[in-house]
């Protein structure tokens, strides 16, 4: 999940009970988070210690034990970007010396969790570098490299389903992503007809698109459009802080029954960074803000993801003002 993965004020205080909480909103916790290696992309380049590359395995083990506290229940495997492999591949180099894939499905499964397998990003992020992308070689691509997941991890007994990381905002302004949304989901069917696929667009408001913004009714008008294109997509996981603050609820609420329409679950992805009045990956946002947003997308959404937990939500991040944001969440849902 790539972000380039006004909040209601409450007065909260640590003590309150899970009762207390459940009287003041209706949201859920947070269940599934992203797991990231390396610095995915340049603006993250100056956040201390990002990738999980740069953790011992003592500390990544800790890392699932935190998540297990919070209630996390699935994780996505990290995405590889490029020319590049996580895993023993036998179609792209593996950046890191070791199959660091079969490594976290071992830890998920320790702990209880279910696993989400991702797409590459193979030419995809040469648009935002100044270069163009190629959709169908990224389709292919994506083709080759899930079939080689499902050949070396399909036997895993907590495999949850696939993500496809191609973001979307809609078919104006990301036009090429049809050509994966159209073929690459009934391909992941054929290998696991029971596993659920996975999908997460982004809000086309002023923060993502300027001076090209589109309305809420317009979002939900391309996305009817091209979900009568689209098959095999259970799942699509809309990043909630790609709209303005106080329009994070419009725009959920003219999205929902679009996708309701057309029989697929919505999530929402809870943006933990900063992103007004610029982007800002070094801190957190505080929990008043956090809850906020949560509570907008609450009367639309069936759960919660983040982007994300080991670096926003981790009480031992270095960030600045994550070990607050992860006192009032645990103490909110009395964790």
């Amino acid at each position: 999940m790539r972000n380039p993965f006004l909040a209601i004020p409450l007065c909260l205080v640590a003590s309150w009970s899970t009762a207390q909480g459940a009287e003041e909103s209706n949201v859920k916790p947070i269940t599934i988070v992203p797991l990231v290696f390396t610095s995915p992309f340049a603006e993250y380049e100056n956040v201390p210690r990002w990738g999980l590359d740069q953790w011992s395995q003592a500390e990544v083990e800790a890392l699932f034990v935190s998540m297990k506290k919070d209630g996390v229940e699935t994780v996505l495997l990290p995405i590889p970007v490029g020319k590049q492999a996580f895993h023993d591949s036998d179609i792209l180099p593996n950046t890191l010396g070791y199959d660091a894939y079969a490594w976290l499905f071992d830890l998920a499964e320790k702990y209880g969790m279910e696993v989400v397998l991702p797409g590459i990003c193979y030419t995809y992020y040469g648009q935002f570098q100044g270069k163009g992308w190629d959709p169908r070689a990224d389709l292919d691509m994506n083709k080759r490299f899930c079939r080689e997941l499902f050949e070396k991890y399909g036997d895993r007994k907590n495999i949850w389903g696939w993500y496809i990381p191609h973001e979307t905002g809609d078919r104006t302004h990301r036009g090429d992503i049809m050509t994966i949304l159209r073929e690459l989901p009934p391909f992941l069917k054929q290998l696991t007809p029971d596993r659920k696929v996975s999908h997460s667009p982004w809000f086309t408001s002023r923060l993502t698109i300027g001076e090209d913004a589109t309305t809420p009714a317009k979002f939900a008008a391309e996305w009817d459009a091209m979900l009568s294109e689209i098959e095999d997509i259970d799942v699509f996981l809309i990043q909630d802080a790609t709209a303005p603050r106080e329009e994070i609820g419009d725009w959920f609420a003219a999205a929902a029954p679009v996708f309701r329409k057309h029989g697929v679950e919505l999530w929402s992805v809870v943006e933990l960074f900063h992103r007004e009045p610029v982007l800002d990956l070094t801190s957190c946002k505080p929990f008043e803000q956090v809850l906020g947003q949560m509570r907008m997308a609450a009367p639309y959404v069936d759960r919660y993801a983040c982007w994300e937990y080991q670096n926003f939500l981790y009480p031992l991040s270095p960030l600045s003002g994550v070990a607050e944001l992860s006192r009032k969440y645990r103490a909110y849902w009395g964790r």
